[in-house]
């Protein structure tokens, strides 16, 4: 991303970050600048509150927590992440990168295993760790007290499986992660923690998340990325709307004669290579095949997919 928000939240006793950004030094003068804006420095920050896993979201957490000598607290989810970020890249590359060569012929599969490696190595090192001794958790689910208000605690996987966001019934506030961007969230694969060695389905998740979100009385939307939205069930239904009308384009497709994820990914994308997109056509996919309306083949050395 080129962008992520944080959100300082200020009561009479406690100044509390949301969110970090990933690890650089443009970001933490980033930080310092906005903070500096009003009249605030890094030593001001009391607690760092960490919404999902995702390297753009947490990645500086341990350094602004030294700079600050705050508490960072993630939920239960992201303890994992917290303590030891590598072993939970490997575990995620281990599902990721075999979802994405299943789909390519032997030929191609070197250099996708390539331009993987070489992308991921950039997010890992966007990433420092967290003092453990500074690590406190919430409950995932529930409730949290955060600069003297008290918030909801909604787990909503889809892009994460790891990802909390926060709703101030009281006037309509909600800091939503990447749950409610202005565009599209991306299901970003992760293990299946019912089934090892399994990836999970985010879209399916992502797609009740909606649901659950579009009952909630939100006034105002604190994104964790681009600007804040007053709409919240208009965005839900035009991005539920998009989702449904590009699974239909990919079945259409299918239907049509195209059987090769690569010939579906140009199809739809024009050609276009673009990380996100590749994760959404599998959520495409995956939606169909809940639905029982494609079916998977194994032919030439890699999967092709056909119609039911």
């Amino acid at each position: 991303m080129k962008t992520v928000n944080t959100f300082l939240l200020k009561g009479k006793n406690e100044v509390v970050l949301i969110d970090s950004g990933e690890n650089s030094d443009e970001s933490m003068a980033a930080l310092e600048r906005g903070l500096g804006n009003i009249q605030m420095t890094v030593c001001d920050i009391d607690r760092i509150v960490i919404t999902h896993a995702h390297v753009d979201h947490m990645g500086m957490a341990g350094r602004v927590a030294e700079a600050a000598d705050a508490m960072v607290f993630v939920s239960e989810l992201v303890k994992p992440w917290a303590l030891d970020h590598k072993s939970m890249w490997g575990q995620r590359i281990s599902v990721m990168l075999p979802a994405f060569l299943q789909f390519y012929p032997r030929e191609m599969k070197s250099t996708v295993e390539e331009g993987y490696g070489s992308l991921i190595s950039g997010f890992q090192n966007a990433w420092v760790p967290i003092n453990p001794d500074r690590i406190a958790i919430y409950e995932s689910e529930g409730r949290i007290e955060m600069a003297g208000t008290d918030w909801q605690v909604l787990h909503l996987p889809g892009h994460s499986k790891t990802q909390s966001a926060f709703f101030n019934p009281s006037n309509g506030d909600f800091l939503s992660a990447d749950m409610l961007l202005k565009i599209t969230p991306t299901p970003v694969i992760e293990p299946d923690d019912q089934l090892p060695g399994h990836r999970n389905k985010g879209i399916l998740e992502m797609m009740k998340s909606y649901e659950r979100v579009r009952s909630l009385d939100i006034k105002t939307v604190y994104p964790g990325h681009y600007e804040v939205l007053t709409n919240a069930k208009e965005v839900i239904d035009r991005q539920v709307k998009r989702i449904e009308k590009r699974t239909q384009q990919c079945l259409e497709f299918i239907r049509s004669g195209e059987s090769s994820f690569l010939g579906l990914y140009n199809t739809m994308y024009e050609n276009k290579f673009i990380l996100p997109a590749l994760v959404m056509l599998i959520g495409y996919l995956d939606l169909l095949e809940e639905r029982d309306q494609i079916r998977y083949e194994e032919r030439d050395g890699y999967l092709q997919v056909f119609p039911v």
